[in-house]
């Protein structure tokens, strides 16, 4: 096993714990919006119904963890056969550009999530040591 496939197994476990730890936050915020009925919120000039918008906040994180969760299961599967990373490569490449995109509209909007940051960083790490185990396949 290369020093790279020993890094992206390091990553992708890590990359396991932070989608727990984000489908849990996401759950929590999705199942805990009961406790917010009735209180509006004023953002931006609209008013918004504070439970709607932790489901809406809920669910994002959640399928961003869900998302993370299958690059880092599919980055386990890379690591261990070399031959089989190209999965897990184009969806490292996917989830670059989307995180891209993601954090330019938060950053626009003035709503900047650290979530985003974390999840694009390891990502990034994941494309960089998934290309240099393709090289060696």
């Amino acid at each position: 096993m290369s020093g790279s496939q020993r890094a992206l197994k390091i990553i992708c476990i890590l990359l396991i714990a932070w989608a727990v730890i984000l489908i849990a936050f996401g759950a929590f915020l999705t199942f805990g919006s009961g406790f917010a009925t009735g209180n509006i919120v004023d953002s931006q000039g609209a008013t918004v119904d504070a439970a709607a918008m932790s489901i809406a906040l809920g669910i994002g994180t959640v399928v961003g963890g869900v998302v993370n969760l299958i690059i880092a299961l599919l980055g386990l599967r890379g690591a261990k056969n070399p031959r089989k990373i190209g999965a897990f490569f184009v969806l490292c490449i996917i989830g670059v550009v989307l995180g891209l995109i993601s954090l330019g509209m938060s950053i626009a909007q003035g709503s900047f999530q650290w979530s985003s940051i974390v999840s694009l960083a390891l990502v990034i790490v994941c494309t960089v040591l998934a290309s240099s185990i393709k090289k060696q396949a």
